[in-house]
């Protein structure tokens, strides 16, 4: 299991958003988790977490999958998200996610979210592609690399070159 760093400008990671989602993520087999509680301050309908940040940790799960298994920093382009069961605030849940295959420029990737007995609540499948135009330099300094080890941080400053 290895610590993947956290982007400090984001909503779903980072220190400057007080009330955002401090997720920590991390990375073993081929696949990305987090473990995550949330309160009633993410809620849509009463007890019930919005879909949109349902959404949003999944995307967060894939887009570090996709960095990880093709060591290149990528953009959602196409989402399929599905709803199982109501994601509840106060109740731990794990988000996973994982590339499904590379063919050219395009990446598939899969995350779910589901809670401690394997019982899955949503999933989300997505197209990335290889992102353009973006500030390698911004990214590389938002990232914060505490307790991550040598071998993650080089995947990361080598997607970023």
């Amino acid at each position: 299991m290895s610590l993947l760093p956290i982007d400090r400008g984001s909503f779903f990671s980072g220190e400057h958003w007080p009330e955002g989602l401090p997720m920590r993520l991390h990375y073993s087999g081929g696949k990305v988790y987090t473990d995550f509680t949330l309160d009633r301050t993410f809620q849509g309908y009463e007890n019930v977490i919005f879909g949109g940040v349902v959404f949003g940790v999944l995307d967060m799960v894939m887009w570090y999958a996709v960095l990880m298994g093709t060591r290149k920093v990528c953009m959602t382009r196409k989402t399929d998200m599905d709803f199982f069961k109501p994601v509840m605030c106060g109740s731990p849940y794990r988000a996973e996610g994982e590339v499904l295959r590379v063919e050219d420029r395009d990446v598939w990737a899969a995350a779910w979210i589901e809670d401690g007995s394997g019982e899955r609540y949503s999933q989300a499948t997505a197209l990335f592609r290889q992102a353009k135009g973006i500030d390698n330099g911004l990214l590389k300094s938002r990232l914060d690399f505490t307790g991550v080890s040598p071998e993650i941080k080089e995947v990361f400053l080598s997607a970023l070159p």
